[in-house]
């Protein structure tokens, strides 16, 4: 008895707190539906947020198909790529990971698409201590406790919910999702460029940009990417 307590029960407990410290073993599978929950759940937080600050309900999506917003997918899979390996370390070491990840992906995703599209979906130019307005050091705060409160606490009963695809599929479904994701990434980044292209009285040129043309067109992109402001003169084209 140790305290009161079985030897094998303190034992258990012993070993169940030693195991809720130690990184989580993933895989791409988890990887892959890491990124297609949260782009979900992130859009749909997003939308809803939305719609209580403006009074009306907007498009969000990131992607041209499917309710997907990638930024907040790839968000939790770089942290938890960054922050998973730290769990049973310090929680100011995993926040610190976790907001230089947060605020560098959102330094580089707001770079990529000013100079190149001259699009600004956020701007944090008016806020104290920020990086040419694409994050700031309160948001990468902000990035910080997200990063501690997903990996922590978010990220163990998202894997245990995965893990519910049975194994003789996992294989399959992982190649589908992973092949869409792609196709849709490369696909809404041409659909932006021939849209670039239009706005900005360049030529439509190759089979790709007049696909894009023909099928996502301006009524189509402006209505589907509503809350994104284009600015031609700001990409460095």
């Amino acid at each position: 008895m140790i305290a009161g307590m079985p030897i094998a029960t303190a034992i258990k407990r012993h070993q169940s707190h030693t195991s809720e410290r130690q990184p989580i073993e993933l895989g791409f599978f988890h990887l892959v539906f890491i990124f297609l929950l949260t782009s979900f759940i992130g859009l749909v937080g997003e939308t809803l947020v939305s719609f209580v600050v403006d009074g009306r309900w907007e498009s969000r999506a990131g992607y041209v198909f499917g309710p997907l917003s990638p930024l907040y997918g790839l968000g939790a899979v770089l942290i938890t790529l960054a922050v998973n390996p730290l769990r049973g370390k310090p929680v100011l070491q995993q926040a610190v990971a976790a907001g230089l990840v947060g605020g560098l992906l959102e330094y580089f995703a707001g770079w990529f698409f000013e100079t190149r599209y001259g699009i600004v979906a956020w701007s944090y130019a008016d806020q104290p201590l920020n990086f040419h307005g694409h994050t700031c050091v309160s948001m990468m705060l902000v990035w910080g406790a997200i990063g501690v409160v997903w990996t922590l606490w978010a990220l163990p009963v998202v894997v245990r919910l995965i893990e519910r695809i049975p194994r003789d599929i996992r294989r399959p479904l992982t190649v589908l999702a992973f092949s869409f994701i792609m196709f849709d990434s490369v696909l809404t980044l041409a659909c932006l460029d021939s849209w670039f292209c239009r706005t900005a009285g360049m030529p439509i040129e190759g089979p790709v940009q007049q696909m894009c043309a023909q099928y996502f067109g301006d009524d189509f992109m402006s209505t589907r990417f509503e809350t994104m402001s284009m600015w031609t003169s700001l990409a460095h084209r």
